[in-house]
Formats: C-alpha cells, structure tokens, sequence
C-alpha cells in the first residue's frame, strides 16, 4: 500500500512539475465560434523569446480547413505576445487549429502546455440588406442579401422567410433569377461583385403579394450554412412596411 501511494505521489509530483515548469498561456483568441477573424494572438505569463531576435520561433503551428484563406504571416510584438496575422479576414465556415510546437522552448528553457486550440468562423451573416429598413417597399418587392460568405440555396430557402402583419403563419421566400436578378443587381451596381461571388448576392422576394400598408419582417434564421456545412447561429429580423 505504502508502495502504491509513492507511486502515485511521485506521479502527481511530475505532473505538477512539468506544468509549473511550462510557459502558461495567460490568453489565446479567437476560441470557440467568432466571425470576421483577422488575427490569432497568444500572450503568456513570462518571457518567451529573446525580443528582437529575427529568428524567433513561432510556438504554434496553425491549419485552417481553407488553407488559401488561413494563408498569413506570424510575428512577436514583444517577448510574451505572438500574433498570427491573416492576409485577409476569414470567410464563413473555416476551422482553424493551433498546435503547440514541441520544439518550443523559452530563453529560461521552458516549453509550451501540450494544449490544442480550435476556432471556427461560423455561417454566413447579413452584411447589408437591400432595400434598407427605413425604405417603404412594394407589394411585390424584391431584396438582396449581401452575406459575408457564400451560402447554400437549399439552407437559404430552408431558414429565410417572411412575416407578415395579421397572417399566423411564415410566408417563404423564392429565389429572384435570370433576367431579372441581372436587372435588379444591376440597378444597384452590383453586377459585377454577384458574377465574382454569386453565393454572397441572394435575390429573393415574399411567395405572396403583400397587403397594402402592412408591416413585413424579413427574418434570416438559424441554420442558414456555408458549402462546408457550418450553419449561422443567430437569427436577425429586418423591418419594413408596404
């Protein structure tokens, strides 16, 4: 028994060591789900690296599922942060992982806590709906969706609907196409930028005739999702009156 308990005290001893002797992280952001991410930065409690050194090592090597989006540049700002600077903001539905290198060692010789950290950008959101809210719209209005990445059409019809004034029930949406969608990006002067990225430009309108004077919500609900299949999570419901 006196045997097992050395043991085990000598284990819980290691174990206590090798932390207290690893360069804690004191903050890593992004975690969990953010969207518009441009950088990832780690601080930690001690000093890191030999500040000015142009050889310093990055402590964490980072893979994003989109590797042409994750493409950026690492950098110290100073001995204990470390920034990884993206070359442009992440699309929707990219999972990036940070891997501590194992071959990371402080000035003090201290390594790095064998901790993964993961993020994802989330789906797509509203950037800007057209016509704005402050707009009155006609019976049979159309409006643009400008997401901020590329959504799937079945997930867009699925979860997009409109609510009407007095009537108890959601009233889909339908897809404005062809001719039509040209002539109305068109007037807009978004022709170009929807040929470039067409899933980011949604053309849609009510599947009914709207009553004179009501008052309409657009609602983009949860569940709306990017061709790599992570959904939007939060619901946003525009204003308007007939």
């Amino acid at each position: 028994m006196k045997h097992s308990r050395s043991i085990f005290t000598a284990a819980f001893l290691s174990v206590w060591t090798l932390q207290a002797l690893a360069l804690q992280v004191t903050s890593l952001t992004p975690q969990g789900e953010t969207s518009q991410v441009r950088q990832a930065t780690a601080k930690f409690s001690d000093t890191a690296i030999t500040f000015g050194d142009p050889k310093a090592p990055s402590p964490y090597n980072i893979t994003c599922t989109d590797a042409k989006a994750g493409k950026g540049t690492p950098r110290w700002n100073n001995d204990k942060e470390w920034v990884y600077q993206f070359d442009n903001d992440l699309p929707p539905g990219v999972t990036c992982t940070l891997v501590p290198r194992a071959d990371f060692k402080s000035p003090k010789g201290t390594a790095l806590p064998a901790t993964t950290y993961k993020f994802n950008t989330g789906g797509p959101f509203v950037q800007r709906l057209r016509p704005s809210t402050y707009e009155r719209i006609d019976e049979d209005q159309y409006f643009m969706a400008q997401l901020s990445g590329a959504a799937t059409a079945p997930s867009f019809l699925a979860n997009t609907w409109c609510a009407v004034e007095g009537l108890g029930e959601k009233v889909p949406v339908r897809f404005i196409e062809g001719k039509e969608r040209a002539e109305y990006l068109k007037s807009m002067g978004l022709e170009k930028s929807a040929a470039a990225d067409p899933q980011r430009y949604v053309t849609f309108a009510c599947n009914r005739r709207l009553s004179p004077s009501a008052k309409v919500q657009v609602v983009y609900g949860k569940g709306v999702s990017t061709p790599s299949g992570i959904a939007n999570s939060v619901e946003k419901r525009f204003n308007f009156q007939v």
